[in-house]
């Protein structure tokens, strides 16, 4: 299935996207109209309008610029629970989570899918933890939605022999160094996890995998290594996550790597790249942007495509209600945070049987101002070089943050925008090295 959006130039006015590849296209006008059985249907005031023909799907209407009509790419956690508990886990999941009801992940996948969802990331918890996980993710298929499942790799075999048989997903595996340093941060699974790589690409030879490592101060120097077994493993690429604050022990954070450490470990992975053919992804590019592999979906030409471009579906348990956030960093994912602070990150909630308030939720920009309103960036980032050759996507408004000095017995939606504009890019080794670009 083909699936054509028509939206404001911010996001590519004209762009294609293929559910058997999981791939977004920019087309130019000629070629997207090449496509259409005849001309552009007339808008009719719909916010989202649709037109479907054999293998074909288009969706159109208003064009906002704040963001895309609707998500491209929804991180859906459809459970809390988890067998493992990493120290760098943001989302805080436990053995003990719960789980999305199913009925009411299926009314969901009826609602995304015909409002022009493109990928949908089954994530948790670990979501194949989920006692209905194949089932979703092949409703989301034959709903004609892309699925990528982002997982820690401990699959019990009856799942990863369903996920063998599986065709037409991408698999993203965490995996956070060598061994030993793995092992460190994960308990004893690594062998584990290499194990059921192999036993999935053997059975899938087209499966795509992709590999995720949070970067630390103690795996920054194991480039080489986890190039190495992306060869092995046939692995398409391997994204390097620098270490958020926003973690479940904050013991940890004092493994963050400096700007200056971040930057090398790049260089380093360019030339891994070169001598070994492995794609790598991360979240700053600037000077590197040739040498990075672009995101599938997201376009990231302003700012972070949180709120902008995608989004977070998260579940309550307590609420009985489905979350919705920009960012699965920010306080919005940790259901014990202080209500003051994680609200002016939560764009929302709706029960259950409500998935057609999510649009609602999505359309209004003063409940994403944070991720929206550009004018939030730090000065350092506006004047920036790279911010507007569109090779940075300028400062991040959740990991900047000091969230202990925040008085919440004052406004803290305005604490926040002042602490967002004032603050640069906490990795953004441009700025420490003092290198000018271009």
């Amino acid at each position: 299935m083909l699936k054509l959006f028509h939206e404001h130039p911010e996001f590519n006015e004209f762009s294609l996207f293929d559910t058997t590849t999981g791939r977004m296209s920019l087309l130019a006008a000629e070629d997207f109209n090449a496509l259409l059985p005849g001309s552009l249907p007339e808008e009719n005031g719909e916010y989202i309008q649709h037109a479907k023909w054999p293998g074909m799907e288009l969706f159109f209407g208003a064009k906002p610029s704040t963001h895309t009509r609707f998500p491209r790419r929804i991180y859906f956690q459809i459970t809390r629970s988890c067998n493992l508990e990493c120290p760098a886990c943001f989302i805080k999941a436990h053995r003990a989570g719960t789980h999305v009801p199913v009925n009411a992940v299926m009314q969901m996948i009826s609602f995304l899918s015909r409002h022009g969802l493109a990928e949908v990331r089954l994530t948790g918890g670990e979501p194949t933890l989920h006692p209905n996980f194949i089932e979703i993710l092949h409703a989301f298929q034959a709903a004609g939605v892309y699925v990528s499942v982002g997982t820690n790799g401990v699959i019990n075999q009856r799942t990863l022999e369903a996920l063998a048989e599986a065709r037409g997903y991408w698999l993203i595996c965490s995996l956070d160094g060598n061994k030993t340093t793995h092992n460190s941060y994960r308990g004893d699974t690594y062998d584990t996890i290499l194990g059921n790589l192999r036993f999935l690409r053997e059975r899938n030879p087209l499966l795509r995998i992709r590999l995720t490592t949070v970067l630390t101060r103690q795996n920054m120097d194991q480039m080489w290594h986890l190039g190495q077994v992306c060869r092995e493993i046939g692995a398409e690429s391997i994204t390097i996550i620098p270490l958020r604050p926003q973690v479940r022990d904050p013991a940890i954070k004092s493994s963050m790597v400096t700007a200056r450490e971040f930057r090398k470990v790049i260089e380093t992975m360019v030339e891994v790249r070169a001598a070994m053919g492995v794609r790598f992804t991360t979240t700053i590019e600037t000077d590197y942007k040739e040498q990075i592999e672009r995101d599938p979906v997201f376009t990231k030409r302003s700012s972070c495509a949180a709120g902008r471009e995608g989004t977070n579906l998260d579940y309550d348990e307590a609420t009985k209600t489905f979350q919705v956030y920009g960012c699965s960093y920010s306080p919005a994912s940790d259901l014990a945070a202080s209500p003051e602070i994680r609200k002016p990150f939560l764009a929302g909630t709706f029960g259950l049987d409500e998935p057609e308030k999510f649009l609602t939720i999505w359309r209004d920009d003063l409940r994403w101002t944070l991720f929206r309103d550009l004018s939030l960036k730090s000065a350092a980032c506006r004047e920036c070089v790279y911010l507007h050759h569109n090779l940075c996507t300028g400062s991040c408004p959740i990991q900047n943050v000091d969230y202990d000095s925040l008085q919440l017995n004052k406004d803290v939606f305005e604490q926040l925008k002042k602490q967002v504009a004032a603050t640069a890019e906490w990795y953004c080794y441009h700025q420490v090295t003092d290198e000018k670009g271009f």
